[in-house]
Order: C-alpha cells, then sequence, then structure tokens
C-alpha cells in the first residue's frame, strides 16, 4: 500500500471517530484554554486576550465551514509553564517565530529568523508535550486544513495532499517562506492584516495551503527526476526525528532503528544528499539550538545543556568549545 493510501486509512479511520466540530475545536480550544483565554465573537472571527503572571497573550481564530482553521496569536510567556496541545489528521501551513518553530515538527533550520519561518507538515494525531520558557515568544498565523476539504481538490492535487501529510515535515526556504509569510499574515489584524470574512478568509487559506501543494509536487518532480525521492524522504525524516528528540543522546543505531533502517544505509544516504555525516549533522543541530537558547537568556548553562541532551556540563562546554571557539558562558555576556 503506498504512503498516500495510507494516509487516507487513517483519515477514513479518523472521521468515523467524531464529529468534525469536534475536531475543529481540537486544532485550538484545548490551547488556548491553558492560557485562561475566552474567546468572543468579532464578526465572523473568535478573539481573545488576556494579561497575567504566565503570559500576555493575544488570539484571532477562523473556523472555515468544517474545513479549516485559521489560528493567530501572539504569546510572551512570563513564567514556566506546562503546555500540551491536541491533534487531529490533516494538512498545516504556518508561519512561526523562532521560539515557536523549535516546537515544530519539522527538520530545524541552521538559523532560524526571529519571525516569518514557514513550516508544512501532516498532522497527526497523537498529543504534544512541553514546556514553554519564561522570556519565549511565541508568535503564528497556523491554517490547518480536515481531509474533508481535500475532497475540493483536483485528483492530482488530491493526490499530492495526501503525500505531503505523509511527508517528514519542512520548515520552506526564504522564497517560499516570503511568499507564504504575506498570504498568512494579511489574514489577522495580529500581524498587519485585518479581520476577515468567513469567505475571504477561506480563500486566503487555500490560497496558501494551495501554494504549499505546488511546492511539494515541484520539489518531488525533481527529486524523482534525480533518481533521489526515497533517499531525499529519509534525509528529511532523519532530521525531523534529530529535531524532535533533542534533548536525548541519540545515538546512530538507535535513530536507524526509528526509521526503520540500518545504520549502514542510514549513514550512507546522508552523506550522499547532505555531504555531511549524520553524526555531524547531530552534533551541529545541538550546537546550534544550544547557541539559539542561550543568546535568548533566562536559562543557566546546565539547563541548556541538558535541553540539548548533554547530562554533563563538562561533556557540553567541552562539545560548545570546539563548534564555537568560546565557552557556552561567553554568549550573551
Amino acid at each position: 500500500m503506498c504512503c498516500a493510501c495510507r494516509s487516507l486509512v487513517r483519515i477514513r479511520k479518523a472521521e468515523g471517530g467524531g464529529a468534525v466540530a469536534d475536531r475543529l475545536d481540537e486544532l485550538y480550544r484545548p490551547q488556548i484554554e491553558q492560557f485562561g483565554i475566552t474567546l468572543e465573537e468579532a464578526g465572523d472571527a473568535l478573539t481573545g486576550a488576556v494579561s497575567d503572571e504566565r503570559a500576555r497573550a493575544c488570539v484571532v481564530v477562523y473556523r472555515l465551514k468544517g474545513l479549516c482553521v485559521v489560528t493567530s496569536h501572539r504569546i510572551e510567556v512570563r513564567s514556566d509553564m506546562a503546555f500540551h496541545e491536541r491533534s487531529v489528521p490533516g494538512l498545516c501551513v504556518c508561519t512561526l517565530s523562532a521560539d515557536s518553530l523549535s516546537l515544530c515538527p519539522v527538520a530545524q533550520p541552521n538559523r532560524a529568523q526571529r519571525a516569518g519561518n514557514v513550516a508544512v507538515f501532516g498532522h497527526a494525531d497523537d498529543p504534544q508535550r512541553c514546556v514553554l520558557r519564561a522570556g519565549d515568544v511565541h508568535d503564528a498565523v497556523s491554517v490547518t486544513f480536515l481531509p474533508e476539504w481535500f475532497s475540493r481538490l483536483e485528483a492530482r492535487e488530491q493526490r499530492s495532499a495526501l503525500e505531503l501529510i505523509d511527508e517528514p515535515g519542512s520548515a520552506c526556504d526564504a522564497e517560499l517562506a516570503c511568499a507564504l509569510d504575506r498570504c498568512l499574515c494579511s489574514m489577522t489584524p495580529l500581524f498587519g492584516g485585518r479581520l476577515l470574512d468567513s469567505a475571504s478568509a477561506l480563500r486566503g487559506a487555500e490560497t496558501a495551503a494551495r501554494t504549499a501543494i505546488a511546492w511539494f509536487e515541484e520539489r518531488s518532480r525533481a527529486e524523482r527526476a534525480a533518481g533521489t525521492r526515497e533517499q531525499a524522504r529519509l534525509v528529511r525524516a532523519a532530521e525531523r526525528l534529530v529535531a524532535m528528540r533533542m534533548d536525548e543522546m541519540l545515538t546512530l543505531d538507535e535513530l536507524a532503528r526509528a526509521l526503520l533502517t540500518s545504520r549502514t544505509r542510514l549513514c550512507a544516504v546522508f552523506r550522499q544528499e547532505t555531504g555531511e555525516s549524520l553524526g555531524a549533522y547531530i552534533r551541529r543541530s545541538k550546537m546550534e539550538r544550544a547557541r539559539q537558547l542561550l543568546e535568548r537568556g533566562g536559562l543557566s548553562v546546565s539547563e541548556v545543556a541538558r535541553g540539548v541532551g548533554y547530562p554533563r556540563v563538562s561533556s557540553f562546554t567541552v562539545a560548545f568549545e570546539r563548534a564555537f571557539g568560546m565557552p557556552p558562558s561567553a554568549i550573551g555576556e
């Protein structure tokens, strides 16, 4: 069974488990309730805000014809808080601040921008848990389409959408990111746009999703033409898993087992596709993330070390100095 068919089977099973309205709720309501935000109607949108000892936050939500939720929020975290997200199968396109991107299920870029980082990924139905740290800035606009929307697409786009949600998520390159960031931000007053009626919001959301699908199709065609489609998917899956398990000392054997391949094949494919060894990529990713955390401030060196999978501060310090030529304690001075 192909990846797209497996996705469709999972989607149909999910559709039998609850009403569309319940699944739309899962995409935003449990998250904003954790901040104590109460939503009120503002035209065709729902809006809310809160400012207390935990966070200052504001949010705008569109629920669109049982097909889609568009959520935008600006959140300044004031004290550490446990946070969980629920999800349902679907396609998500979002533009994010650096702090939000670090929690997103995609391979992380070498240096995330302060804002305007765009990611495309398929939602799974498993919950995510994390800790939001004091000082974090979680700004985002996200469009999430339920599978019902796929039936509105022509056959080719529908196949591509199903393949896309089965792919490891990706952070988009600069040209695509700029186009999608403008499209998404125009849909909300939180980021320079305006409140829209439902029809206009749905058109904007569909434009973003179709742009992402077209980008995916172009990338897939290029990889198939080069004969590198499966290798590229394996590399993206490895990069995503490294990002999602950043706080672990993940070995190459563990990574290969999680990806249902051999260590030898995984390492060979990764070097062939990227020109870098997988071990070097893991170390570099950890050190780049550590540097970002240290530059942001608010965490001790030992907390940052644990956050990137180093239980011993001494080992972390050696690795950091080897990567950047300075001790971690020098960052931010």
